[in-house]
């Protein structure tokens, strides 16, 4: 608000340096505001917005000098409007515009436009008239995207610009054909104004940069419209136009900033929760250590900013959630090559820093589930070993006690595996361990656990089934173990286990009874012959 006062203050200074009253204010200022612009867009190669205004400057200074007789009248006085007015209809044409919606509003006043044109009085102001309706309607598409995904600084300048010129030609048309437009009449202020604001805009929009004080000058020139307008002697008409252009462009223009400050709200407001997410971001909070774990929490926080993220993928650690599409943005990770997939292209640019925030995040936790993953899990066979259990076995129980899910125990013992050792050697017996971790890797869930409980038994919490489903699991690990084949072994490998549990566990400690249980069932298994499965 600060920066609206501003412009009118500003504003109100030039209606004081430049009073309406004064003849030499309209018969030069306008002219050398129009041709000031034009030179200085054509210097920056704005070649359509630059001949518009340097025709219509060169016009504005021959009807001055042939005010001074310094020029004969004559119908060539007509060929710079006529060429500014063409320039600008190829500007507009060259700016892609989107469906008017709340433009629309600005269509009565192209209607009023038009009705100036009906006056007899007019001649060759009537093709005037009817071009500027017409600019006017190409212009509503090119002002609707100030509503859509944000604010164009530099287009709000030089649609405002460009309306405050239709508005003051469509007024001196009225005022033409009523013979009551005297000399110094403050509809020149609305041209000066628009050449000005016309060349400002354009400017700023090639640049990308948006001043604040051009916003709010271009906001006071059209709620000062209607006062500049409504001095007698004024006809009806004028008045209208004055009234509904400055009233509508004026609360447009309003409407428009205040969208863009709610997006910028809710743009801050994406950036906590990405930011909350991300500091949020560890493997302490998934139910594993692995990478994939943590590329799903990045994943999900990245999509506070991004919605249409779809995947994430580190390639040099095989790790990939989501899926992988044509559109991606490279994530710098330290050596590692990192992307993040979209579903469709981006339309604007990335937020500054995001890329690097999340890629030096994601790199810190990877970092500390590789530290995990060497204090937590079994460097033989990757499974987790007796202090990852005791780490991962509380979550466990909070989830199976929040979704009242049942767990079964298994203890798994590898038959005779002493034997192994001491015929074959150490090293034989390690790629047995090797192949059984595997085998149980590739046979659980993401929700259970697997875990190297001792020398040659394993441990497993399976989350979510029953005894008759454990098993069905353990059976099939166990025919997966039989068929496997370790050099120089001739025979085949054979597994025993015990099952306990198989219901939803109100404690941790009712979990140790059942790894005991299990333990139990699993020496009556031995005892019975092995390869086999008992239920405790």
């Amino acid at each position: 608000m600060a920066a609206y006062g501003l412009g009118l203050l500003t504003l109100l200074l030039f209606l004081g340096l430049f009073p309406p009253t004064a003849p030499w204010s309209e018969r030069f200022l306008t002219p050398l505001v129009a041709l000031g612009g034009g030179v200085f867009l054509l210097g920056h190669r704005q070649e359509s917005w630059g001949l518009g205004l340097l025709f219509l400057g060169l016009g504005d200074l021959a009807w001055t000098l042939e005010d001074l007789k310094s020029l004969p009248r004559g119908l060539y006085l007509e060929f710079p409007y006529l060429g500014g007015y063409a320039a600008l209809t190829w500007a507009l044409l060259k700016i892609p515009g989107e469906k008017p919606r709340l433009s629309l509003l600005l269509v009565p006043l192209a209607l009023l436009g038009l009705a100036s044109a009906l006056k007899p009085e007019l001649g060759i102001d009537r093709l005037y008239t009817v071009w500027d309706a017409l600019l006017l309607l190409l212009l509503l598409p090119r002002l609707e995207p100030l509503f859509r995904e944000r604010l164009l600084g530099g287009r709000a300048l030089w649609g405002v610009g460009l309306l405050l010129f239709l508005v003051a030609d469509m007024a001196y048309a009225f005022l033409e054909a009523e013979g009551t437009y005297p000399t110094g009449h403050p509809v020149h202020l609305l041209w000066t104004l628009g050449y000005f604001l016309l060349a400002l805009g354009v400017m700023e929009e090639v640049s990308g940069k948006a001043s604040f004080p051009g916003q709010a000058l271009a906001l006071g020139g059209l709620f000062l419209m209607p006062v500049l307008l409504l001095n007698d002697p004024t006809p009806w008409g004028v008045r209208i136009i004055a009234l509904y252009g400055g009233l509508v462009g004026g609360l447009g223009l309003l409407y428009a900033n205040h969208l863009e400050w709610r997006r910028t709200e809710e743009k801050r407001l994406r950036w906590t929760r990405f930011l909350e997410e991300l500091a949020r971001l560890s493997p302490r909070v998934t139910q594993t250590l692995s990478p994939e774990a943590v590329l799903v929490g990045a994943l999900e926080a990245t999509r506070h900013l991004l919605p249409q993220a779809v995947g994430l993928e580190v390639r040099g650690r095989r790790g990939l959630v989501g899926e992988r599409t044509p559109h991606s943005l490279a994530i710098p990770l330290n050596g590692d090559t990192a992307y993040l997939y979209l579903q469709s292209a981006l339309e604007e640019s990335v937020p500054p820093g995001f890329l690097s925030l999340l890629g030096e995040r994601i790199r810190q936790v990877l970092r500390q589930v590789e530290w995990g993953t060497l204090a937590l899990t079994d460097p033989l066979t990757g499974l987790l070993n007796r202090r990852g259990l005791e780490a991962e076995l509380p979550k466990l129980l909070a989830l199976a006690r929040r979704y009242q899910a049942p767990i079964s125990v298994v203890m798994l013992d590898i038959d005779r595996f002493k034997r192994v050792n001491d015929t074959y050697g150490h090293p034989v017996g390690d790629e047995v361990l090797k192949l059984l971790g595997r085998i149980l890797q590739a046979s659980v869930r993401r929700e259970d656990l697997a875990v190297r409980y001792g020398g040659e038994e394993f441990l497993l919490f399976l989350y979510g089934a029953d005894r008759l489903a454990a098993k069905e699991v353990v059976e099939r690990i166990r025919s997966r173990f039989r068929h496997q084949r370790v050099d120089p072994i001739p025979y085949p490998l054979t597994l025993s286990a015990g099952i306990a549990g198989g219901e939803v566990p109100e404690s941790e400690a009712q979990l140790e009874d059942w790894v005991l249980k299990a333990d139990y069932a699993l020496l009556r298994a031995k005892e019975t012959g092995r390869d086999r499965v008992t239920m405790a």
